[in-house]
């Protein structure tokens, strides 16, 4: 199987060779719209992306620090129990 898939993806490289060729942003003239339009285009992305997984990391450090007030609170109502 592994050989077939490196068969099929040698022939498209020999085949089609324009697949390989680089996109506007890395290739094309830096001062063309179409060229600022996909590096602005890049930037929004990693932007949603960034704030996305910032969220993420915010709500499991936050549930994270729930979790352990809560189990203080649980322990130290054990101690104060058992006295």
């Amino acid at each position: 199987m592994i050989k077939l898939i490196r068969l099929v993806f040698l022939i498209l490289i020999i085949g089609f060779p324009k697949l390989l060729m680089a996109c506007a942003t890395c290739y094309g003239a830096p001062d063309t719209p179409a060229t600022q339009g996909l590096n602005m285009a890049i930037l929004v992305l990693l932007a949603f992306t960034g704030s996305i997984l910032s969220f993420i990391i915010i709500a499991t450090v936050s549930l994270y620090k729930r979790s352990k007030s809560y189990r203080l609170q649980v322990s130290n109502t054990d101690i104060m129990e058992n006295r």
